[in-house]
């Protein structure tokens, strides 16, 4: 079932406590930043934003649940444990925003260790996952209201506008998603979620923290090849969206630690010389050249600490699992 926004009907009602809105539609410069990082002469790159179209919304839940992936397992632990802490510090009755919403899993951990949440919005692009997600919610949490907007979360103006009157506001952004942006994005992201939720409002942050390197690198590699599928998908996403011709059979997946800049970083690597159109350009990829796809920062508390101090926020507590292997901040807006 599809369902479509418009400026005469800006929202869908699907069922008695559920919304939909539908906002996400690629500008001309979303375009022109994608040929600029495919004809790069330094590195190629595509933003990891288009991993996650329906299909690979899907590979990554199934990645969550393999062996060598630690975050989730990690994330849920520390949700089903910290439960009390987290219920003393957030305040009741809050609106929950859920930054890039992916699989229920998690929220539905969260929203049960909260008092009384009024409303539960999950932000995402990828429009028929996020649809599917949410319908589920509304059904498992029929006394919530709940509005799902397919929108890129990075549209602050856009959001703040559909946001701008609820009041007592909790922001969920779980899964490691800010270590895909390097720290000068992410310190940015920081603050654009700062002017979505507004002064005295509440961010929960999952950061994936500095460990054994062959722990973080096989959750990158695991054994079955979902990561490597996920990341190959990545080139469907693009098909999709620009009718550009990438074969995914002609590249494969790599993934490795860079000690230099703390993070994990996943690439399509060319088995041949390859001519591809998009948007009428043709663009040039040499054999055993790579397309870098995702990083994924691996932060200590104290580093993460110093970015959050810089953007706005007061820290009211960090949380861990028993191994420290993943961390939930707790953080409140204090200035805009």
């Amino acid at each position: 079932m599809a369902v479509f926004w418009s400026k005469a009907s800006r929202g869908f009602r699907l069922m008695e406590n559920l919304d939909f809105i539908n906002c996400f539609e690629l500008n001309d410069s979303e375009k022109d930043d994608l040929l600029v990082g495919l004809q790069s002469n330094d590195q190629k790159k595509l933003n990891s934003k288009y991993l996650y179209d329906k299909k690979g919304s899907e590979l990554f839940d199934k990645i969550t649940k393999l062996k060598e992936y630690y975050p989730t397992k990690k994330e849920l632990e520390i949700l089903e444990n910290k439960t009390k802490e987290i219920k003393n510090i957030l305040p009741s009755n809050s609106v929950v925003i859920e930054f890039g919403s992916g699989s229920n899993n998690k929220i539905k951990k969260f929203l049960k260790s909260l008092e009384s949440p009024e409303e539960y919005i999950p932000i995402d692009i990828s429009k028929e996952f996020l649809f599917k997600n949410a319908k589920e919610l509304a059904t498992n949490f029929p006394k919530m209201k709940i509005t799902a907007i397919c929108a890129d979360f990075n549209n602050t103006e856009k959001l703040s506008r559909i946001l701008k009157e609820k009041k007592s506001k909790i922001g969920f952004f779980p899964g490691s998603t800010i270590g895909n942006f390097c720290p000068d994005e992410a310190k940015n992201l920081l603050l654009k979620f700062s002017k979505i939720l507004g002064e005295n409002n509440y961010l929960v942050v999952g950061v994936d923290l500095k460990k054994d390197i062959k722990v973080i690198e096989q959750a990158y590699n695991d054994s079955n090849g979902v990561t490597a599928e996920f990341n190959k998908n990545i080139l469907n996403g693009v098909n999709n969206l620009y009718g550009s011709g990438f074969d995914e059979k002609n590249f494969k997946h790599r993934a490795f630690f860079n000690n230099e800049m703390d993070r994990i970083e996943m690439h399509l690597v060319s088995k041949k010389k390859q001519h591809i159109k998009i948007r009428n350009k043709k663009i040039i990829i040499e054999d055993g050249e790579s397309i870098h796809t995702e990083n994924s920062y691996k932060y200590s508390i104290k580093k993460f600490s110093d970015l959050v101090n810089k953007s706005g926020y007061e820290i009211k507590k960090v949380l861990t699992d028993k191994n420290s292997f993943f961390s939930i901040f707790l953080l409140r807006v204090s200035t805009l």
